[in-house]
């Protein structure tokens, strides 16, 4: 948790889910319409129970696993 919590204030994107291994598709963008967003903090997830970021630019969040630090 203590790495997770060195990233706030950073840039950061969503990591492609690989569902087919010869598909990569680019992730969906943050719930704001940008493919980057800042790290605000790190909350647990309220329905898988991990930790999620949240983000400045919106009041969304995403769990730290499919966030890529830039």
């Amino acid at each position: 948790m203590e790495n997770l919590l060195e990233n706030i204030g950073k840039r950061c994107t969503k990591k492609p889910i690989p569902e087919n291994p010869k598909k990569i598709r680019s992730p969906k963008p943050f719930k704001s319409g940008f493919k980057t967003n800042t790290i605000k903090g790190v909350i647990d997830h309220p329905v898988l129970h991990i930790p999620a970021y949240t983000f400045e630019e919106d009041e969304s969040y995403v769990e730290c696993r499919r966030v890529r630090v830039i």
